[in-house]
């Protein structure tokens, strides 16, 4: 928790107030009480709809000497705490909050249930929200100068939250707060919803969040949001181009009217005096369209208001540049007629120059050709033309030099096919050197199949270790490569189905050193397999994971303990949460979810109290038993609603507990 003075400005926060709530003074019940043995409340900071926000004192602060031991604390008013749906609202603030951790978001330490008092505790912020800022500055609004960092403070905190795949859903004014240093911070998004962005393969599957948005503010909302369509990034955007609007402007940009009215009024934003001209061309489309393009990020935004302006000179200066450079180019062209000049004297004399290499003999013709570049081309051609069959027969020569040498089992290929490629260079229309290519390709190739068929062979009798008197895999492997590097070496389909049962039999026994030797067979011949890529990448994690529980369970009695290795858990139980995890997801009665718990308790046994996965299971059975507890209200089962929701509770404070004592 920060040690700086924080405090959440008083204000009403009366947009998501149901039609059915009325406010209701709730100073008086809670001022002076102390929550969960710790949160001592002090007075009443702000009031809404269905929360009251309360400033406290964290006990355990104070006593360990914090200067500013003050939180403040997110309460559901009593009228609400019976009702399910609003519990889990606060639950899905709590978690969805406590993923972000973001200087310009207000940060969330801690939530819980004590007795019918569901709370969250949140930062303690001094500041006052834009919207009483907007109010302040009437009738003119803020210059842009002084407000481009409010608005890239804004915008970095969504771009944070969306990259995280947290789509806020309820932006506004009174959700912004300027601290007394100038700075933001985003809160309240007990509406939010997640966009499932990455799904990790090795983790144990969680349940997606079923939840309907509680409520909205119309006026900021897009025409999407309005439709009822599910949150996106893009209506933060559009919300936040509302919100541009009213800080340069204190007008709102369709006067306090839903956009879809809006639209059918034909009410239309015209440019804030404050926003510079080339700024809005951006915010009119997104206001004119009542949506913002799926494109369109906060950080383009970011780049877009913050972008200078190019400059008038700099064009005046380019052109006189473009005028400069003509001339240049006209100068550089008549020095280049006289060099040309210069040049065909020169060719003449080198013509008569290379009438005296006539006389040249075989054996030096070709350094001739290879030494100077400037040797006529009449002339090169009729050397080649001349001394053919003598070159041609100095190329054989060392190709048999190469065929015949006993350095290694097979001959050198490449090197082979160097002498050829340069053979071709002298004469690329030579059948004798297409020919000779030829049978050295059937022969690369024949010999690559043979080595090939060897180490199918072998892994079809699944011999992946070495046996005396012959080579192993890995031997006949890099002979492939030393002959073609590049060589696509395909396994057999039996080869394939044998690894595979080894492979699937490894997992299942969790056998550390039958995997060591298969993940080595894996990685080397069915690395390019998509039948077993998933469980060579699962037998590699598998087999890590499986020594670090046995390191783990031979040093928990010992004098030097190791830390429960948590990610190593995940991975090999991670069958048994997917199970339960379904379970949950299948559960249609009370007793199905009873029997749950059951198994659940059972489960954790496996791992150390607190353990976060298990935490979050039991916090998914719990909005399982609010889910049916709001059922049986519905059904006018009280009896049945109170019990589960009495299960719900319970389960939340096994969760603190466990929380508290790891």
């Amino acid at each position: 928790m920060s040690q700086n003075q924080n405090t959440i400005p008083p204000q009403n926060k009366k947009d998501n107030v149901p039609p059915a709530c009325s406010e209701k003074n709730t100073t008086q019940s809670l001022l002076g009480e102390t929550i969960k043995n710790r949160y001592e409340i002090e007075s009443l900071i702000g009031h809404g709809g269905l929360c009251d926000v309360y400033l406290a004192k964290d006990k355990i602060l104070e006593s360990s000497g914090a200067e500013t031991p003050y939180v403040a604390l997110k309460i559901l008013q009593e009228e609400f705490s019976s009702q399910p749906e609003t519990a889990r609202m606060l639950i899905r603030e709590a978690q969805q909050t406590q993923k972000l951790s973001h200087p310009n978001i207000i940060r969330v330490y801690d939530f819980g249930v004590d007795g019918n008092v569901y709370f969250l505790v949140m930062e303690y912020v001094d500041g006052e929200t834009l919207e009483t800022l907007i109010q302040r500055s009437r009738p003119d609004g803020l210059k842009f100068k002084p407000s481009r960092s409010i608005l890239n403070e804004t915008l970095d905190a969504l771009s944070y939250a969306h990259s995280l795949g947290v789509v806020h859903a309820d932006l506004k004014p009174a959700n912004i707060i300027l601290t007394s240093e100038g700075k933001v911070k985003l809160l309240d998004f007990g509406v939010s919803k997640t966009q499932q962005l990455k799904h990790d393969q090795y983790a144990a599957k969680r349940k997606a969040q079923q939840s309907d948005t509680l409520g909205y503010t119309p006026n900021y909302a897009s025409l999407d949001i309005l439709a009822g369509k599910e949150p996106q990034f893009s209506d933060d955007i559009f919300a936040f181009c509302c919100i541009t609007y009213e800080l340069l402007s204190c007008k709102h940009p369709f006067s306090r009217t839903p956009v879809d009215e809006a639209l059918k009024k034909n009410i239309r934003a015209a440019k804030p005096a404050n926003l510079p001209f080339i700024k809005w061309p951006l915010f009119s489309k997104v206001l004119t369209n009542g949506v913002a393009p799926k494109h369109l990020s906060a950080e383009y935004i970011k780049q877009h208001i913050n972008r200078a302006r190019w400059p008038v000179l700099t064009s005046v200066a380019a052109s006189f540049a473009v005028a400069t450079l003509l001339g240049l180019l006209f100068q550089q062209q008549q020095r280049q007629i006289t060099q040309l000049e210069v040049a065909l004297d020169q060719q003449a004399a080198n013509i008569t120059s290379a009438q005296a290499l006539l006389d040249t003999v075989p054996e030096n013709t070709k350094l001739l050709i290879d030494t100077q570049g400037d040797l006529h081309p009449v002339i090169k051609s009729g050397f080649l033309r001349l001394y053919k069959p003598y070159l041609l027969g100095e190329f054989e020569s060392k190709i048999d030099d190469v065929l015949n040498s006993d350095v290694t089992t097979y001959p050198n290929y490449d090197k082979i096919e160097d002498i050829l490629q340069q053979a071709k260079v002298y004469y690329p229309d030579s059948h004798k050197i297409e020919v000779l290519a030829l049978d050295i390709q059937s022969s690369k190739h024949s010999t690559l199949l043979s080595i090939a068929r060897q180490i199918n062979s072998q892994l079809e009798k699944s011999s992946y270790s070495k046996l005396e008197g012959s080579k192993s895999i890995y031997d006949l492997k890099q002979e492939l490569h030393q002959i073609h590097q590049e060589y696509p070496f395909v396994p057999s389909s039996l080869a394939s189905e044998v690894f595979g049962q080894h492979l699937n039999e490894a997992l299942q026994l969790r056998d550390a050193a039958a995997l060591v030797t298969l993940i080595k067979v894996g990685n080397t011949f069915f690395a390019d397999s998509e039948e077993h890529r998933q469980n060579i990448a699962i037998s590699n994690a598998m087999k890590d994971a499986v020594l670090e529980m046995k390191l783990y369970e031979t040093a928990k009695d010992s004098q030097s303990p190791l830390p429960f290795p948590a990610d190593a858990a995940r991975l090999l139980y991670q069958e048994e949460f997917e199970g339960l995890y379904y379970r949950l997801k299948q559960a249609r009665t009370t007793v199905n979810l009873d029997k749950l718990v059951k198994d659940i308790d059972l489960f954790a046994e496996n791992f150390p109290n607190g353990f976060q996965d298990i935490n979050d299971l039991r916090f998914q059975t719990a909005d399982k038993y609010l889910q049916f507890s709001d059922i049986l209200l519905n059904k006018r089962k009280s009896k049945s609603a109170r019990r589960a929701m009495k299960k719900a509770n319970e389960l939340l404070k096994r969760v603190e507990t466990d929380s508290v004592q790891s």
